[in-house]
C-alpha cells in the first residue's frame, strides 16, 4: 500500500498543474487553438491503442512470468522498445501522407490542425518510448526514480509552456512544441544513460509472445476508447464553436481526473493481480481494501472537481467560457460510477473475460450513438452529460454482474458515497442557492481531511 500511495501522490501532480494553469493557458490560447489541442488528443487517445498493438501492456505482465530470468527480462524490454521505434517511424510517415485527410474527415468545423497536430503527434510518439521506461521502473519497484522522472517531465513541459506565455511571448506553434521539446530531451537523457537497455534488438520469439498476449485485448481497448471519446465528436458536429470550446474545457478538466486514475491503475495493478492469484479467503479482504482506497480517491477527486468547477468562471476570467461552471456538478455525478467500473474492469481483464466485454461495449457504442443523436441537438452539453451518465451506470451494473468475486466496498465507504451523491444531487437542483460555493468547498475539505486521517499511516506501513 505504501508504494500505491506514493504513486498516487506522484500521479496527481501533472493533472493538478493542468487545472491550476488552465486559466493562464486559456487567456493565451484562442478557443480555436485550444480546440485543436483537445481534438487532436482525443484522436490520439484512440490511436494509442492500436499503433503498437499495446505491446507495452504485455511488458507490464510478461515481465513477472519469470522474475529470476534477467536475460529474458532484458531481451523483453529491448524487443518491445525496438518494435515501438519501428511502429513510430511507420506511423509518422503515414501521418505525414494522410494526416490532413484523416482530420478533415473526422472534424467538420473549419479548423486548421496543421502543423500543430504534427507536433502533438511526434510528442506522443516520443512520449510513448519514455513511458516504456517508466513501466520498467515500476516493474523493478524503483519508486524514487520513477517519481523524479515523472515530476521532471511534468514540470519541464509546463515550465516551457509558461515561458512561451510570459517570457518569450511566442506563437501557438512554440506553445505546442513545448511538450515535444520536454519529451525529446528526456528521451535523449534516458537513451544516453541506459545504452544497454535501449539497444535495438528484436527477438522474434519474445515479440510473438508479447503480441499473442496483447492481441486479444485490442478490440476491448479500441471500443472502450471510442466510447469514452465519442462525445466530443458529436458535440463538434451538432454545436457551435463557442459551445464546443466550453465543452472542451469541461472535458479537459474531467480528463485530468481520468488521467490521474490511469496512473493509479498502473500503480495498483501488480498488487491486485498478486492477490487475485491467491485463494479466495486470502485475497478477499485485501481486494476490498484496495477497492475502498480506489473509491476514496474518487470521492476526494470529484469533490475537488466540483469545488474547482463551480468557481471556474472566477479562475478563467474569460467571457468566452462563461457558463461552464454550471456543468461541473452533473458532470461529476455522471462520471462517478465510472470509478467503481474501472476497478472491476481490472479484475475482469485479469480473468480474461474479453469476449463478454467486447460484445457489451459494442452494443453500448450503438446505444450511445443513439442517445447522443437524441439528446445533444435538443439539450446541447447537458444532453451529452445525460448520455454519459446513463452509459456509466450501465457499465457498472454489467461489470458487477459478470464479476465472479462480487466484492463490494465496506459499509463505511458506502455511507460516504451515499452522502456524496445525496449532497450533490441537492446542489444540482439548487445551483442558485447562495451557499453552493461554501458547501462545495466544505465538501472538498471534508473528504480530503477524512482521507488523510484514514490513510496517513499507510505511508509507514
Amino acid at each position: 500500500m505504501k508504494k500505491t500511495v506514493i504513486y498516487t501522490i506522484t500521479g496527481i501532480i501533472s493533472p493538478l498543474l493542468m487545472l491550476v494553469l488552465l486559466p493562464v493557458y486559456l487567456k493565451f490560447l484562442s478557443p480555436t487553438e485550444y480546440i485543436v489541442i483537445a481534438l487532436t488528443n482525443s484522436f490520439l487517445a484512440i490511436f494509442a491503442i492500436f499503433f503498437n498493438l499495446k505491446t507495452e501492456q504485455a511488458y507490464r505482465t510478461i515481465y513477472f512470468y519469470e522474475t529470476k530470468n534477467k536475460p529474458k527480462q532484458l531481451a523483453l524490454f529491448q524487443t518491445v522498445f525496438s518494435f515501438n521505434v519501428l511502429c513510430s517511424l511507420v506511423w509518422f510517415g503515414l501521418f505525414l501522407l494522410f494526416g490532413k485527410v484523416i482530420f478533415s474527415e473526422l472534424f467538420k468545423n473549419d479548423i486548421s490542425f496543421f502543423p500543430y497536430s504534427y507536433l502533438i503527434f511526434i510528442s506522443f510518439l516520443i512520449g510513448n518510448l519514455n513511458n516504456l521506461y517508466f513501466i520498467y521502473l515500476q516493474n523493478n519497484s524503483k519508486v524514487k526514480s520513477y517519481s523524479f522522472l515523472v515530476l521532471f517531465l511534468a514540470l519541464a513541459t509546463h515550465g516551457l509552456q509558461l515561458s512561451c506565455v510570459f517570457i518569450f511571448k511566442t506563437t501557438f506553434f512554440w506553445f505546442v512544441s513545448s511538450a515535444l521539446i520536454a519529451n525529446g530531451f528526456l528521451f535523449l537523457y534516458l537513451f544516453l544513460s541506459n545504452r544497454t537497455l535501449f539497444s535495438f534488438s528484436i527477438s522474434k520469439t519474445i515479440l510473438n509472445e508479447a503480441i499473442h498476449f496483447s492481441w486479444p485485448f485490442l478490440p476491448f481497448l479500441v471500443l472502450y476508447s471510442i466510447e469514452s471519446q465519442m462525445d466530443r465528436f458529436f458535440i463538434e458536429r451538432f454545436s457551435t464553436i463557442s459551445e464546443l470550446a466550453r465543452y472542451v474545457v469541461l472535458t479537459s478538466i474531467v480528463g485530468a481526473v481520468y488521467t490521474f486514475f490511469n496512473s493509479i491503475d498502473n500503480a495498483i495493478r501488480p498488487e491486485i493481480y498478486l492477490y487475485l492469484g491467491e485463494k479466495k479467503n486470502a485475497f478477499q479482504n485485501k481486494i476490498q481494501e484496495q477497492f475502498d482506497f480506489y473509491l476514496w480517491i474518487g470521492l476526494v477527486s470529484f469533490s475537488f472537481l466540483i469545488a474547482f468547477g463551480i468557481h471556474i468562471d472566477w479562475f478563467l476570467q474569460n467571457e468566452k467560457y462563461v457558463g461552464t461552471s454550471t456543468y461541473f456538478i452533473p458532470m461529476a455525478l455522471a462520471f462517478f460510477p465510472l470509478i467503481a467500473s474501472r476497478f472491476l474492469a481490472l479484475q475482469l481483464l485479469y480473468d480474461q473475460k474479453i469476449a463478454k466485454l467486447n460484445g457489451f461495449i459494442l452494443i453500448k457504442i450503438l446505444l450511445m450513438s443513439g442517445l447522443f443523436y437524441l439528446f445533444i441537438p435538443k439539450l446541447g452539453i447537458n444532453g451529452a452529460i445525460l448520455a454519459i451518465g446513463i452509459s456509466n451506470v450501465f457499465n457498472l451494473l454489467f461489470f458487477y454482474g459478470i464479476d465472479e468475486r462480487k466484492i463490494i466496498p465496506s459499509k463505511k465507504v458506502l455511507r460516504f458515497i451515499f452522502g456524496f451523491l445525496t449532497l450533490n444531487l441537492f446542489l444540482l437542483f439548487n445551483q442558485e442557492t447562495k451557499f453552493v460555493s461554501l458547501i462545495a468547498i466544505g465538501q472538498c475539505l471534508f473528504f480530503g481531511i477524512v482521507f488523510i486521517l484514514f490513510y496517513r499511516k499507510k505511508l509507514t506501513v
